[in-house]
């Protein structure tokens, strides 16, 4: 399917979730879901202001959740995190509320705040937080917590191309070239192209290690 199809495909899937609303004006989920579709063809103007839109017709506490959340989530996707922060915040709910910590979490981890991250990542009990967790440890420089925690991620995703590369780049700290050549063939075998983008951690690495041996 070339680009022009997707489009035309992209804009039948947009037309048939704004009929779902004109069909029923009053399902929360319609306007969420439509937000969801325009967020991911990358228009997070008109996805905000849908939300923005909905807030004002519903008044219902699970539904302003489910915008609010929307609204956070429009907001994480166009980089503008300290405000998708405030949207999450405000989701109190229990079905959202895990969801919304953690993508708080998130947000924290983008804007460069790793200690707040790992504050909000260690209070969800979110399936996918382990790795934030480990990705958080790693950047704090606590390379045996991110060890854990990224060895309990492979063990439920072996093929996990992001954990494999951070466990080898730990293992190259604390262990040695070999024990993370291991680790990095993996890597390879499952994303070569991000391994190359990748590769230069790898070296940044060594030299440092290198230099401080020569101390």
């Amino acid at each position: 399917m070339n680009r022009k199809q997707m489009n035309a495909e992209a804009q039948k899937l947009v037309q048939k979730a704004v009929e779902k609303i004109d069909d029923n004006p009053n399902e929360v989920r319609s306007y969420y879901e439509l937000s969801v579709l325009l967020t991911e063809l990358k228009d997070y103007e008109q996805a905000k202001q849908l939300l923005l839109k909905a807030s004002g017709l519903f008044s219902g506490k699970t539904e302003l959740d489910l915008l609010n959340y929307g609204l956070g989530n429009v907001l994480y996707s166009a980089g503008d995190f300290q405000k998708a922060i405030n949207y999450f915040r405000v989701v109190k709910g229990t079905k959202l509320n895990d969801n919304a910590t953690l993508m708080i979490a998130q947000c924290e981890y983008a804007l460069g705040d790793y200690k707040r991250s790992l504050a909000y990542a260690l209070t969800t009990r979110n399936v996918g937080v382990k790795q934030l967790i480990a990705s958080n440890f790693l950047a704090l420089g606590d390379f045996q917590n991110a060890r854990k925690y990224f060895d309990e991620v492979l063990a439920n995703e072996p093929r996990n191309f992001n954990a494999t590369f951070q466990r080898g780049i730990i293992a190259l700290i604390l262990d040695g070239k070999e024990q993370a050549d291991s680790y990095f063939e993996i890597a390879q075998k499952i994303d070569y192209k991000s391994f190359i983008k990748m590769k230069g951690q790898i070296i940044d690495i060594q030299k440092t290690i290198i230099a401080k041996q020569k101390k």
